[in-house]
């Protein structure tokens, strides 16, 4: 029964605050007015009071009482797919080159390769109307005797393909910037020489301890890339009842 109370008083607070009744800096009522208005334990209440804080709704000044949080309408979140982020269908994925090299500078720091180390450099080109529109490079460590299994080349996304394979948790790391096209880039996305593009680059790493697995860069002509975003919603998946 307890547990309900708690709950009963977190929803009836937060629909308060939703609704505006309550406004950013408002005070709420000391711990004693509530503990009679909801008829609960301070036991119950102070549960209540945690989760509201926990979950950003309020925050606590001590020896003044509990407050209204204003909500932080600056920040944004984004659901990325590299693919699904551009403004055209794909039709062909075309397989450029595979080959096994030493580590760049820039990929081996990003690797966290020693010098000399060998990197796999898959190279292909999408296509949408029988067009080049993004370039996709991926590198990931060389081991000898495991070569990169053929038929994995042909995924739309090759890195995903790879993930799934790993039976331990990963994370990423993105960055996303507008890079000025070189001369081969140019040429691959018939573009004209020096122009702008779209480069999103990706870090897939191990995630107990942040070995780097994959390294990406993904250059897409900029009237084909869009990116959206939206002030975070509350996440039902993530509520602890």
């Amino acid at each position: 029964m307890a547990n309900v109370l708690y709950l009963s008083v977190v929803e009836d607070i937060k629909k308060r605050i939703i609704s505006g009744a309550l406004g950013p800096g408002d005070m709420l009522k000391s711990e004693s007015e509530l503990m009679k208005e909801y008829d609960v334990s301070r036991m119950t209440l102070r549960k209540s009071l945690s989760l509201l804080s926990n979950q950003g709704y309020i925050y606590s000044v001590p020896g003044k009482g509990n407050f209204i949080r204003k909500p932080d309408v600056d920040t944004y979140e984004f659901r990325f797919n590299q693919y699904d982020s551009l403004l055209t269908e794909i039709d062909e994925i075309k397989l450029l080159s595979v080959i096994i090299d030493t580590a760049p500078g820039d990929i081996q720091s990003n690797l966290s390769l020693k010098s000399g180390e060998q990197v796999v450099r898959i190279e292909r080109l999408i296509y949408s109307d029988h067009r080049p529109i993004a370039l996709e490079i991926v590198y990931t460590s060389y081991i000898p005797n495991k070569p990169v299994v053929e038929d994995k080349l042909n995924f739309a996304n090759y890195s995903k393909a790879l993930e799934t394979k790993l039976a331990f948790g990963i994370k990423k790391e993105l960055a996303i910037r507008i890079v000025e096209a070189d001369r081969d880039l140019c040429k691959k996305l018939n573009i004209v020489e020096s122009e702008d593009v779209f480069l999103v680059s990706k870090k897939t790493l191990k995630k107990e301890n942040n070995a780097p697995l994959t390294y990406s860069l993904f250059y897409i002509k900029k009237e084909f890339f869009i990116l959206t975003a939206k002030t975070p919603e509350e996440d039902d998946s993530r509520k602890i009842f």
